[in-house]
Formats: structure tokens, sequence, C-alpha cells
């Protein structure tokens, strides 16, 4: 009877080991699958590139392994509440983040499923350039261009001193019948037909309408 028990308690006890190991050995393996994954996923070569416009900028990196990845971002390392997600899976990886804020500093971490990857516990970071200066154009007419090759007119195309006419200055030297190409584009003679005089009830405001004037007093 006693030997019997003694067999019993070496069988649980056996039962009770191949548990235990069995069940250490499947944690284990979780692990390491897991890490695994992990590092298939990982992040590498983090680059933030801030565009020109000053309002966007490009995050890339690469994996191992193709995934999807999101973006999380803000204005302060404790505020990434923003979101740029890739649609795809991929091993190459880009994210465009706009609109941001011109001349200002960005913070970000890249997650993975349930994976964060930052820079060793710290966002990484970047600073957007300072927006590009526009300045609109100031419109202006065009002089005609001439039919005539044989120096009778003043128009953009015509002949004048052997030349061609090319723009409003060598308009402006065929009318005062002067010569040469390099000259203020503000006429100092006082025909009345200077920037700042008036023709035709207008004032005069540039090349163009000088030349208008130098036509008309011809």
């Amino acid at each position: 009877m006693r030997g019997a028990v003694n067999v019993k308690s070496i069988i649980v006890l056996v039962i009770i080991l191949l548990v235990g190991v069995l069940g250490v050995l499947g944690i284990n393996t979780v692990r390491t699958y897991m890490s695994s994954a992990a590092t298939d996923t990982e992040p590498k070569s983090v680059l933030a590139r801030p565009l020109a416009d000053g309002r966007s900028a490009v995050i890339s990196w690469t994996s191992e392994k193709a995934s999807s990845g999101v973006v999380e971002y803000g204005t302060t390392p404790a505020s990434l509440l923003l979101r740029a997600v890739e649609t795809e899976s991929v091993a190459s990886h880009s994210v465009t983040l706009t609109p941001l804020k011109p001349g200002a500093n960005y913070y970000f971490r890249i997650r993975v499923g349930e994976e964060v990857f930052d820079n060793n516990g710290i966002p990484y970071s970047f600073k957007t350039l300072a927006a590009e200066a526009t300045v609109a154009p100031t419109p202006m007419s065009v002089p005609t261009v001439g039919s005539s090759s044989s120096g009778g007119n003043c128009d953009v195309g015509d002949i004048y001193n052997g030349k061609v006419i090319a723009n409003s200055l060598d308009v402006i030297l065929c009318l005062k019948g002067q010569s040469g190409t390099s000259v203020t584009p503000v006429p100092t003679s006082a025909t009345g037909c200077r920037v700042g005089d008036t023709f035709n009830g207008k004032k005069i405001a540039n090349s163009m309408d000088v030349i208008e004037c130098l036509k008309a007093r011809r």
C-alpha cells in the first residue's frame, strides 16, 4: 500500500515538473518570437527632412520586415498627439507631416503595432524651415514687337545703330536718339517724360510710361 502511494506521488511530481518545464519553454518561445518580431520591424536610419515651404517635413526610415507604421508627433516631447499613418506595409518608409508651423521645433516617435520606437527613450526632433517670402510680380506691359528691320521705328525687334532693340531701355535710347546700352531707366533730360511727371492726366510711374510719353512727343 505504501509502495503504491509512493509511485503515485512520484508520477504526480514528474507531471508537475514536466508542466513547469513546458511552461517555461513556452514563455521563452513567446518571448523569443516577440523579440524577433520587434527586431524585424524596428525603425532604422530614421531621418527627418524639413521641406522648403516651412510647413511640412518628411520622416523616413527602413525596417528588415515590411510593416505599417504611425508617426506620432507634436510641438513638445510630452504632447505627441498628432498622427500620420502609413497606408501600406513596406520596408522603406516615408511619411509626410503637414501642415506644420514654419520655424518651429517638432518631436516625434514611431509606433509599429504595439511597439513604440524613439531615440533611446527620447523623442526624435527636427525644426521646420522658415517660410519662403513670396514677392508678387509687378505687372507691366510688353512693347509690341515691330516688323521693321530698316531702323524706321523704335519698337522691340527693330534695328537701331546696327543693334536689335531688345528691351525697354533700348526703346528709350532709340526714341531719344542716343547710343549705347548702359543707361539709367529714369530719363534725366527735361522733356517732361521723366518718372514722376504727368502725361495725359496720369503720373509717369515706370519705363513703359516714359516710352509712351516719348513716342507722343516725337
